[in-house]
């Protein structure tokens, strides 16, 4: 019988006990609260106020009606701050896949920096090889992808945040500490621990051995940079893995070398061409690009001053 915006005019006037003073607290003139009333009185069949010196006192049939339709302005209003925060993108959910290696080296400090931002937003992180993580991305089980080294597919949008250089990690005490730039030259014979030949990051480094007249064998494959990185932490070997993973990995007793010839991995955030990025994706993409900008650059700087900690 009433709607939401009688019930409000009702509870308007019955505030401010005037419909000169509900009028003004909801925008509207005093003949359109006047008429309102009339009208709510009308279908009900019986009054709602008393009217005594220009002062509008409510019956106990308007008190009842108005105890009844709280919990109505409640629900809207609680509707309309649900609005405000996704306008504003303070809820919602963030499904994100991710290699290990950007798992490790770049999203633990993303996501605990973002989480603490926005604590009403569910983020969840699932971490992949790179051909899954792709996929979950295509299939729409994750909003985005983080990547290194991605390649071409047709479904999927990638926006690159930067280029990966290639590295060796080895001992202080190694010979090739002492080394400018590491050459395939240097590591033949060597005992490598690096990504298996059979994933994307492993071909391209066995290309560029090829290019130079030698094989690319590890004697250890891992599936993932990260992987390799830590175990030359942990005492045995040396390996050819993306700057970000080698520093992560780094340790006293560790340098950092350039590989030559130069090989850079892509950066990249991947995301699907079928719908649309939400904005509470868009700010996490954001944040993980400014996150990688400014601990790649951490890793370039120490790189110049000798690839090894203070």
């Amino acid at each position: 019988m009433l709607n939401l915006r009688q019930l409000e005019i009702l509870r308007a006037v019955v505030q401010y006990r005037t419909t000169v003073g509900a009028a003004e607290r909801l925008g509207m003139s005093q003949p359109s609260i006047s008429n309102t009333i009339r009208h709510i009185e009308s279908v009900l069949g019986f009054p709602l106020f008393e009217r005594v010196s220009n002062r509008l006192t409510p019956t106990e049939e308007a008190l009842i009606l108005l105890e009844e339709s709280e919990p109505l302005f409640l629900l809207r209003d609680a509707v309309n701050q649900r609005a405000a925060d996704l306008r504003m993108g303070r809820i919602g959910r963030i499904r994100i896949a991710s290699t290990a290696e950007l798992s490790e080296a770049v999203l633990p400090r993303v996501i605990a920096d973002y989480a603490t931002e926005y604590p009403e937003i569910q983020i969840s992180l699932e971490t992949r090889p790179l051909d899954s993580v792709l996929q979950v991305v295509e299939n729409g089980l994750a909003d985005v992808a983080f990547i290194i080294a991605g390649y071409e597919r047709q479904a999927l949008e990638y926006e690159v945040m930067d280029e990966l250089r290639a590295v060796c990690l080895c001992s202080a005490d190694d010979p090739l500490a002492q080394l400018d730039q590491v050459t395939p030259r240097d590591l033949d014979a060597r005992q490598i621990v690096g990504p298996q030949v059979a994933n994307r990051i492993g071909l391209i480094i066995a290309e560029s051995f090829s290019a130079s007249g030698y094989d690319y064998r590890p004697s250890v494959e891992t599936r993932f940079m990260n992987a390799a990185a830590r175990i030359v932490r942990d005492g045995w070997g040396v390996t050819l893995v993306d700057e970000l993973s080698a520093f992560t990995a780094l340790r006293p007793g560790l340098v950092v070398r350039p590989y030559a010839p130069e090989l850079r991995f892509s950066l990249s955030a991947a995301t699907s061409r079928a719908k649309a990025t939400s904005r509470q994706t868009r700010r996490f993409i954001d944040a993980f690009a400014e996150r990688a900008a400014l601990r790649i650059a951490e890793v370039r700087a120490a790189t110049q001053k000798g690839g090894g900690p203070e």
